[in-house]
């Protein structure tokens, strides 16, 4: 069975691509949700709180964080032989992370549209 590795890369370079990667993929999330948010997007009197992107781009932030502490640091210190025994942990944990982040501002961005068409 085949994993997912960069074993393309040196050794050295997968924690920061994977750690890039993971930054990647949660900013385009906060990226998209301020996209959607946009005046010109907005229909008449439906328009969502101007505070909510911003609190969104914090938590999600946070959650990068949060992944960065307890998934991707412990990676950074591993020996030749742990990073080749992780190898799959560098491409799954940066997907999960952004993943994570993706479906929140999808659920996000439903939601706003769901109370929007409820109120009219």
């Amino acid at each position: 069975m085949d994993s997912l590795s960069l074993g393309f890369l040196p050794l050295a370079l997968w924690w920061p691509v994977a750690t890039g990667l993971s930054l990647l993929l949660v900013l385009g999330a906060v990226l998209w949700m301020f996209m959607q948010d946009r005046p010109s997007q907005r229909r008449g009197g439906s328009t969502s709180p101007a505070w909510l992107p911003w609190a969104f781009a914090l938590l999600a932030l946070v959650w990068w964080g949060f992944g960065l502490a307890l998934a991707l640091w412990p990676l950074r210190e591993l020996d030749e032989l742990g990073q080749w025994a992780r190898a799959s942990s560098y491409v799954l944990v940066p997907l999960w992370i952004g993943g994570v982040a993706w479906v929140c501002a999808l659920v996000v961005q439903r939601l706003l549209r769901s109370t929007a068409a409820m109120r009219g």
